[in-house]
């Protein structure tokens, strides 16, 4: 079964997927460019090596203000194909050779430039799409995202159709947006290339790294501008020539963590020979993928790397003044951060009490203490987590420290059964007293994350989960609390809990029922679709509605492939009279899933394009079928 995000998270993730879908431009083109004859698509043959002249730029600041810091890389990037894989593409070998790498102006030192020069590997589709990385084991985590991002700024992901207009959804560290693109000339003869331009759209707010609540919600992301031009080459080899440029703000509540100017510039270099000798020799084996398609089981998050000499020989004033620095260094910076800190405290046990006692005394800016507990969760030692308990029990550092604290725990490299039984023991808190309350709800909710994470790799944590859970859902009287008590079961996807949570159908409490069918979302779909295709047909209350649809569609999402026939069969019969545009907005991405492959739920969607009055889900419905069919 395929993990799925929980509702309170710790840590900011990297993804990469992205998925085709159709719609009418959202600004006018001076002239329309006629389709291309056939669909375009990347082509290469096993064996085949190329070159590419890279140059990419960032300029990033924490306020307006603040003194921008400065990233240039200037580099060729070799490829070679090493295999075609059926339908899905090519597993191509990489590597970036005479690296010229500046920071600040200055030159690199040597072990960075060596960095960005080890090989890779990725899967390329033939939409072009980049569907998966896989490094090496011993390279560095920012050498891994900084050849990574520079391939993700640079992706184009082509339609499946032959379209003059498409949109296609990117995904990158940040989240998922949907980039616009218009073809700007089109090949009329087999030596010509086709040229077009992308638009980046905003980030899609539920896509953005999550926060509790009461912590600010989700990061958000202002894109400025982001606009990019190229060239496919014209047998398919990905492009001959591409310029892109972006400008993002990236916030965490009200503050500005970064301001971020970028650009990236490839060209193909036609003719080139002398790629480097790594590729030709490659031991695959050493290289692990990252978010595979082929849905490799979920490992233990990493500890964080050891620190260099200068880092671990500074104190902790100098530790967290150049953990402030490295905070405003880019759209990547909180998790460079929090994993440079880490590495630091790994070897500080001694420090990570004073830390905590210096965001109780309030030396430390507020701003920075929800990137401080990030920092302590990466760090994976014993002491970070005593320095977690500590803080979730203190109630000197504040409410909300003591939520970050329950959100850590949860996330911690090496739980074990002593971090159960301090959320269970901070989750039975004062429920009288409202703050004690926060940070009870927050440790039951951690509890039933931490028992998704490790369910059958330790078994008594996920027994100790359960039976809190089952006592908390049994024992809750008023419907804040049994929401609460069905959120954090939603959370641990425990199929243990199923016989209960279908009582809980009928109960009064449109609230109720609304966070019950929540509850089943992480569980397999063969428990989940029979019971909420049937109650998606007979519940009368809206809220309750759209908490089923969106249940059914996030796991249809997270899983990556169509709704099943019985679920397709419910989402169109609700569609027809569904008065809730949330509601249909589910039931139309259900029915978008099988679009492709299924000729009832393309005609439900034509169908219900002409009944809609809502512009947005007029859009929604055009990324899944084509115009030709909406006319």
């Amino acid at each position: 079964m395929t993990r799925r995000t929980p509702v309170l998270l710790g840590t900011l993730v990297l993804g990469l997927a992205a998925t085709y879908v159709l719609m009418r431009p959202s600004r006018p083109a001076q002239e329309p460019t006629a389709a291309p004859r056939r669909p375009l698509s990347c082509r290469f043959s096993a064996g085949e090596e190329l070159a590419f002249h890279v140059r990419a730029s960032s300029s990033a600041r924490a306020s307006e203000t603040a003194t921008p810091q400065q990233l240039s890389l200037d580099a060729t990037l070799w490829w070679r194909v090493l295999e075609e894989r059926s339908a899905s593409g090519w597993v191509v070998a990489a590597t970036l050779s005479d690296v010229r790498l500046l920071e600040g102006g200055a030159q690199a030192d040597g072990a960075r430039r060596a960095a960005l020069e080890a090989p890779f590997l990725f899967h390329i589709g033939r939409d072009c799409r980049f569907r998966d990385f896989a490094f090496d084991s011993s390279l560095d985590a920012e050498a891994r995202r900084q050849l990574q991002g520079t391939l993700q700024a640079a992706e184009l992901i082509l339609p499946p159709l032959p379209q003059a207009r498409w949109v296609s959804r990117h995904k990158d560290s940040l989240g998922a947006y949907d980039a616009t693109y218009a073809l700007e000339s089109s090949a009329s003869g087999p030596d010509e290339a086709p040229a077009f331009s992308r638009q980046h759209g905003q980030y899609i707010a539920s896509s953005l790294p999550l926060l509790p609540e009461q912590l600010g919600g989700r990061m958000r992301v202002d894109v400025l501008s982001g606009d990019t031009r190229a060239t496919l080459d014209a047998k398919g080899r990905w492009v001959g020539q591409l310029h892109g440029a972006e400008h993002l703000r990236v916030w965490m509540g009200s503050k500005l963590l970064s301001d971020v100017s970028s650009q990236v510039e490839l060209e193909r270099l036609d003719g080139a020979r002398g790629a480097p000798d790594a590729l030709a020799h490659l031991d695959a084996g050493r290289f692990a993928w990252g978010d595979s398609a082929s849905g490799a089981q979920r490992s233990a998050p990493e500890l964080p790397p050891a620190p260099d000499a200068a880092l671990a020989a500074l104190t902790l004033e100098g530790a967290l003044a150049d953990f402030a620095h490295k905070l405003s260094g880019g759209h990547n910076n909180v998790h460079d951060a929090a994993v440079r800190l880490a590495s630091y405290l790994s070897v500080h046990p001694e420090a990570i009490p004073e830390l905590i006692a210096r965001m109780r005394g309030g030396t430390v800016p507020e701003q920075l203490h929800s990137v401080l507990f990030l920092a302590l969760e990466k760090t994976g030692t014993l002491a970070a987590e005593n320095g977690l308990a500590s803080a979730l029990t203190d109630r000197g550092v504040g409410t909300q420290n003591r939520m970050r604290a329950a959100v850590a725990l949860q996330d911690i490299p090496r739980p074990s059964e002593r971090t159960a039984h301090t959320l269970i023991g901070q989750a039975r808190g004062n429920r009288a007293d409202p703050e004690e309350r926060q940070v009870a709800d927050a440790s039951l909710l951690a509890l039933g994350a931490l028992s998704h994470r490790v369910d059958a790799r330790m078994p008594e944590v996920a027994r100790l989960s359960h039976e809190e859970l089952d006592t908390r859902l049994r024992t809750s009287r008023g419907t804040e609390d049994l929401a609460v008590a069905l959120d954090a079961i939603g959370n641990s996807g425990d199929e243990g809990f199923a016989d209960s949570l279908r009582g809980y159908n009928q109960d009064a409490s449109p609230l109720v029922r609304a966070h019950a069918a929540r509850a089943w979302r992480r569980m397999e779909p063969s428990t989940v679709e029979p019971v909420l295709v049937e109650w998606l047909g007979q519940e009368k209350d809206a809220q309750v509605r759209r908490s089923i649809a969106d249940t059914l569609a996030e796991q249809v999402r997270e899983e990556e492939r169509p709704a099943s026939p019985a679920v397709l069969t419910a989402a169109a019969a609700r569609l027809v009279s569904e008065p809730d545009a949330r509601t249909r907005s589910a039931l139309i991405s259900l029915l978008g899933s099988a679009a492709r492959t299924d000729a009832s739920a393309r005609l439900a969607l034509v169908q219900q394009f002409h009944r809609e009055t809502v512009p947005e889900l007029q859009v929604l419905i055009g990324r899944f079928v084509t115009a030709e069919e909406l006319r």
